[in-house]
């Protein structure tokens, strides 16, 4: 639950600052007519995203066996790098955001409504696609305490997300945009990394990985990953009581890959800085 939460709280609110952002842009531009085409793009998207979900759910369901195991390591692998490209798309593009969204909406406009709508049902469905994927890959891991419990989360998630646009759009309060997408994106990072070392799980299994070392630490009957404080660790820190080795090595990788990435984009964006200051 508390997984689904966060990936629909991420995914939730950027298409809805997005979408606040455009419908600002038509309103500063007299073209609130066209405010309806939007609404429009963003009902059939969550239509287009909910019938993925069905078709996702279909596909799954043709596999059995050790072709389940490859599907689901599959799945998990690439809803981790699905969430890694979304976590290096925001990071590089957030600051121009809104300049980015307001050529596109006033070269849009001049398509009139259907231009406005493409524009945000690709925005929206996007999200949705994503939310799918991701919401899949926790199942997948067992670690969503059901569709029952990913349901719950995901919902929760998404009303938090459009309550916090609707505080910054028609609330007029401050939110603090950079604390929330930092911590979400420290979270989402944390799962894409617990996705990517169940795959290693799932593909051990069927002999497509070595498992280098069996049980590398078992901790299953102190702190068992399946409920109480293991499992929500597992939501939220990919925590496993029992690994193997190739687990711990695809954890740690991705992590040291990702705090490496993050450490030289931060070092090329002070650069410019400081060269402008001298």
């Amino acid at each position: 639950m508390a997984g689904a939460f966060v990936i629909m709280l991420r995914e939730g609110f950027e298409a809805a600052l997005i979408v606040g952002i455009v419908l600002a842009i038509l309103a500063r531009l007299g073209r609130m007519d066209l405010a309806r085409h939007a609404a429009l793009g963003v009902v059939a998207a969550v239509g287009a995203s909910v019938a993925f979900a069905f078709f996702a759910d279909g596909i799954s369901g043709l596999f059995e066996g050790a072709g389940q195991e490859v599907l689901d390591g599959c799945i998990l692998a690439v809803a981790a790098l699905m969430i890694t490209y979304v976590v290096v798309w925001l990071r590089q593009t957030r600051a121009g955001l809104k300049a980015h969204l307001e050529r596109q909406v006033k070269a849009r406009a001049a398509a009139k409504g259907l231009g406005i709508f493409v524009l945000v049902f690709l925005t929206v469905f996007r999200e949705g696609f994503e939310s799918v994927l991701f919401l899949w890959g926790l199942l997948v891991s067992g670690a969503a305490g059901g569709v029952g419990g990913t349901l719950a989360g995901g919902l929760l998630g998404l009303a938090s997300a459009v309550g916090i646009a609707w505080a910054l759009f028609a609330g007029g309060r401050r939110v603090p945009l950079t604390a929330f997408f930092n911590g979400t994106m420290l979270l989402l990072v944390l799962l894409a990394a617990g996705m990517l070392a169940s795959a290693a799980g799932f593909w051990v299994a069927v002999d497509w990985l070595p498992a280098l070392t069996y049980s590398v630490w078992d901790t299953s009957r102190v702190l068992p990953d399946g409920s109480g404080l293991g499992g929500f660790l597992a939501l939220v820190l990919g925590y496993n009581a029992n690994p193997t080795l190739m687990e711990v090595l695809v954890y740690g990788g991705y992590l040291g890959a990702v705090a490496l990435w993050l450490l030289a984009s931060g070092r090329l964006r002070r650069a410019p800085a400081r060269e402008a200051a001298s």
